[in-house]
């Protein structure tokens, strides 16, 4: 990560890492097998540092759906995911999905896991108000789609628009949701 940070993509190369780590490049060899293997294994930690703290704010929330939904759409915005320096790395990450299989499975797999969280969130919410979803999988991807949209935005020109509002938008978007706009 910390290569990634110093000097982008081509910061990533098994040399750089191990004299980062201050470790030889056979340790690196035996612990994660190929140089893909490692960056797949930094994308999982990565992406479970960021569900841990979505799933730790949703669990310390009200037990309403509501408040669960609140708590997933402000730690959304928080410093947690809003930074600089996490677009920096998951581009790298980004560009290394579409040629390397382990960095395709992983991102299928926090993906998935991310996916799954939200429809909970979205579905219990339906539930408890009686909205009627049709397809709660597709609403789901919409509303993460509306999710990494913003971030993207956020992280690109942190003045293009405040966290406060970014919530204000997800909330809205939920209370279209609300009046069947996606139902």
């Amino acid at each position: 990560m910390r290569c990634i940070l110093k000097n982008g993509s081509a910061g990533i190369s098994v040399r750089q890492i191990a004299a980062e780590a201050g470790v030889s490049l056979g340790l690196i060899r035996y612990h994660f097998g190929t140089f893909d293997d490692l960056v797949a294994f930094a994308f999982d930690m990565t992406t479970e540092t960021f569900l841990r703290g979505l799933r730790t704010a949703i669990t310390a929330a009200a037990p309403n759906p509501q408040a669960r939904l609140d708590a997933f759409i402000e730690t959304s915005f928080s410093p947690l995911l809003l930074d600089r320096q996490v677009l920096d790395v998951w581009v790298v990450f980004w560009g290394l999905i579409l040629h390397s299989r382990p960095m395709a499975r992983a991102q299928a797999r926090e993906y998935s896991s991310y996916l799954a969280m939200v429809e909970d969130l979205l579905g219990n919410l339906a539930a408890a108000e009686r909205i009627p979803i049709r397809n709660i999988r597709l609403a789901s991807v919409g509303f993460t789609a509306l999710l990494d949209g913003l971030w993207l935005a956020w992280c690109l020109n942190s003045t293009s628009f405040r966290r406060a509002e970014g919530v204000s938008l997800c909330r809205m978007w939920i209370e279209g949701l609300r009046r069947g706009a996606y139902a």
